[in-house]
């Protein structure tokens, strides 16, 4: 018989490579083209079985995350967007879909978030009809309408930063809402938020007999999936709730200059993460600011050099006695709070094109002598 110590080691060595299939699992879904990661979830939440554990066993809900929504642009389709061959054009869509598209004009905003984009635990569509005057095709064909413009998200809100060699996903808006900004997305799945999976309660039901052994195995391959797109979506909103607060001056105003140094390696450390997911995560992704104009998620990321090369030269076109390096050393110090060498300021200097001597009068003066 294998002994105690070699039970433990066993299983301390199936935890370790199970663990290792959960990060392969997590990276190949952060690595998923935006709307392939998509069209995987609203796919496996079409599953009978999915609904199921939703609405009959109530073993599964949605946990929205704080600040974030789903995007104000998320029903503004863009009629002067060219399809992609093969993908189903704005014209043909809003002939198709206008009548889905007015019986959710006619809900409202409010309940078309409380019993569709938001629906609580457990209801199920014949409540959801009751509830909005409907009929049980109709909130079908409305979750329908949700389900394709999750998948086609890239197609209604389209990236302008797509290029021939790199093509971006725009995942996400800034909005303000009161006195904060927000993470507004631009799909259902990602705005409903996590998955919460009632552990508990599932175990309660397998010991009744409640479901059978195919089922029983069935489920716990359904919660890793759960888990896995948990994982990816928790790295994307930290990530962005990150820049966020970090880089909140910069959208506020939108002035480049006040970026602040923020690498992925700083960020990695603060959530508990790998730098290598975090890279991964913010590929090809982008972001749209709450001014509307879209930038990639690499952006917020400013290397040091550069921000202090920014502060270097604001300092030297704004501040009229800066004679030399170790003046600009003390003033970046003073004014900025960033200390660095006498030598990397005169690297950096010179890489701008500044002179030596930055006293504005003299230079000017001499100038002028020169000229006469």
């Amino acid at each position: 018989m294998p002994s105690l110590r070699t039970e433990q080691r066993q299983s301390q060595q199936i935890t370790q490579e199970l663990r290792q299939v959960f990060r392969i699992e997590q990276a190949k879904l952060l690595e998923m083209p935006e709307e392939t990661f998509l069209q995987l979830v609203v796919e496996l939440e079409k599953t009978p079985f999915f609904i199921r554990l939703c609405q009959k066993e109530k073993l599964i809900r949605y946990q929205r995350v704080p600040r974030t929504d789903i995007s104000s642009h998320y029903f503004q389709l863009r009629e002067d967007t060219t399809a992609d061959e093969g993908s189903l054009d704005v014209e043909t869509l809003l002939q198709s879909r206008a009548r889905i598209v007015r019986l959710v004009e006619r809900l409202g905003l409010e309940k078309f978030k409380r019993y569709f984009l938001f629906a609580e635990s457990g209801i199920t569509p014949e409540e959801i009809a009751e509830e909005c005057g409907l009929s049980i095709s109709e909130v079908r064909e409305i979750n329908d309408l949700i389900d394709d413009f999750s998948i086609l998200s890239e197609f209604y809100h389209p990236s302008a930063l797509s290029l021939e060699v790199i093509r971006y996903s725009k995942i996400a808006s800034v909005e303000r809402q009161g006195d904060r900004f927000v993470i507004g997305y631009l799909s259902a799945p990602f705005a409903r938020g996590r998955y919460l999976i009632d552990y508990g309660s599932f175990e309660e039901l397998r010991t009744k007999g409640v479901f059978t052994e195919a089922e029983v195995s069935e489920a716990k391959q359904l919660f890793k999936r759960l888990e896995s797109i948990n994982s990816c979506k928790d790295t994307v909103g930290q990530i962005l709730q990150n820049i966020i607060d970090k880089q909140g001056l910069y959208l506020e105003c939108g002035d480049p200059k006040t970026l602040l140094p923020f690498s992925q390696k700083e960020l990695a450390e603060k959530i508990g993460l790998a730098p290598s997911s975090v890279s991964r995560a913010i590929n090809r992704k982008s972001l749209e600011t709450p001014w509307g104009t879209e930038v990639p998620l690499k952006y917020f990321f400013p290397r040091p050099k550069q921000f202090r090369k920014e502060l270097i030269k604001q300092l030297l076109e704004t501040e009229e006695e800066l004679s030399s390096d170790d003046a600009i050393k003390t003033r970046l110090r003073d004014k900025f709070g960033v200390a660095i060498s006498r030598r990397s300021v005169a690297d950096l200097r010179k890489e701008l094109g500044f002179p030596v001597s930055r006293s504005k009068k003299k230079h000017v003066l001499h100038e002028s002598e020169g000229g006469e």
